[in-house]
Parts: C-alpha cells; sequence; structure tokens
C-alpha cells in the first residue's frame, strides 16, 4: 500500500509498535488499534481497519473490515475493505508445477506428505522464507494449502488453492473447500470442518481442476483498487 500511495505521489509514512511516527498527516490508515491507536490525534483523518477476531484487533466507531465475518464477529457496522495484493510481484511463472505447497509458519497436519505422495506428487512445508523465494514456490505449485494473505498470494501466482491450515491455539485443523466464498470469512478457514486425509485429497483434487484464481485476487484485491478506494 505505501508503494502504491508513493506512486500516485503520496508521501507515506509506516509505523508500527516499534516505529512510532512524529508529525502531523492528512490521513492515518490504522490496523491493529490496540497499537496503533496512539495515532489517531496525529491525524486529520483516520481510516481505522479491523482485519481479524483477536482482541488486537477489536474496532472503533467508524471501523472498517477486512471481511464480512471480521465485521460479523465484532457485530459491528461498516464498509469492507478487502486485503491488498500487489499483482506485479505475486504473479505467475514460467517455471514447472510439481509441488504440493504447504505455505504457512504453523506446524500441524503431519498426514499431508502422505497425501501427496498418494497422488504422486511432491511435498514441501514453505515457512519463514523471504517474499522472492516464497514467490518461486507458489509458482512452482500445483496446489498450495494456505490460509489469509498467504492464500491471496498463491492465488496471485496462479496456483490453484485449498483453503487450509491448523490454528492449534485456539480453532485447530481446518479445513474451507469454498476457496472464493472464504473470501466473506478472510479466508480465515471459519466456518470450514475439520480436515481428514480423505477430504484434504478431494480438496486437492477439486482445486487442481478448478485451476488459477488469479482473476479473483485481481478483481477483489488489486492493492492499486484498494489504495484509492481507502484515500477516496
Amino acid at each position: 500500500m505505501a508503494l502504491q500511495l508513493a506512486e500516485m505521489g503520496h508521501s507515506p509514512v509506516i509505523g508500527d509498535a516499534q516505529i512510532h511516527p512524529t508529525g502531523q498527516y492528512d490521513l492515518g490508515i490504522l490496523a491493529n488499534l490496540h497499537y496503533t491507536g496512539r495515532f489517531v490525534d496525529q491525524c486529520a483523518r483516520v481510516v481505522a481497519i479491523s482485519h481479524g477476531i483477536v482482541e488486537d484487533e477489536r474496532p472503533i466507531e467508524g471501523s472498517w473490515f477486512t471481511s464480512e465475518g471480521v465485521r460479523d464477529w465484532w457485530r459491528r457496522k461498516g464498509p469492507i475493505v478487502r486485503q491488498p495484493i500487489d499483482l506485479e510481484f505475486w504473479h505467475p511463472g514460467d517455471g514447472k508445477r510439481r509441488f504440493v505447497t504447504r505455505f504457512s509458519h504453523r506446524k500441524g497436519l503431519e498426514c499431508l506428505p502422505g497425501i501427496a505422495a498418494k497422488m504422486g506428487l511432491e511435498f514441501r512445508h514453505v515457512h519463514n522464507a523471504g517474499p522472492e523465494s516464497a514467490r518461486e514456490a507458489l509458482q512452482t505449485s500445483v496446489c498450495v494449502l494456505a490460509s489469509g494473505r498467504a492464500a491471496l498470494e498463491a492465488m496471485a501466482c496462479g496456483a490453484p488453492v485449498v483453503i487450509l491450515d491448523h490454528r492449534q491455539a485456539y480453532q485447530g485443523p481446518l479445513l474451507d473447500t469454498n476457496t472464493t466464498g472464504a473470501m466473506m470469512r478472510n479466508y480465515s478457514g471459519r466456518g470450514g470442518v475439520i480436515p481428514t486425509e480423505r477430504s484434504i485429497e478431494a480438496a486437492i483434487r477439486k482445486a487442481m481442476d478448478i485451476g488459477s484464481l488469479r482473476e479473483h485476487v485481481e478483481d477483489n484485491h488489486n492493492a492499486e483498487n484498494i489504495v484509492r478506494q481507502l484515500i477516496a
């Protein structure tokens, strides 16, 4: 988003829990309000965004939400702004696709290598990867198992996607077989089912039959369009 704002002639400043911008600003786009709420008084106008259901994401009056599911969780009203994806960076490549890839920093789902082997495919778990190496992995995947932004980045790279992850701390393993419909649930897996080896294999085969979902990302998550929505 900062890159898009700069290309449009603005002077964006990035802050977070560790970086505390000083001065006054025409617009503040603030998420994780538990940490960034302190900057409200420095901004002539604020767009506060809630993109999750944890306490750090608790919305304030007038907040925007990244999905209908997040908005419903907090029992609020407000506009929807989708997660922005840089479509120039995340794009399909020319490499041969041969991997079933899990794209997540989380553990669990130990059955995945066996499922891939049964299908005659190679498996890999991509975690703690830099953007360039993650992109290369997605570009060479026949199917990506992911959730949230990771799923969107995989879609933008032209990989078939299954919404699947294992949030051990508070939700356990989750499988959502309606990948584009998961947009309303933040691609989180919430509202899905507890996966089995059989259902995961079936979801992978279904995703491979559907193929690339890059057009879905272009229509709903183009960072340029979303920045224009936020500054309108």
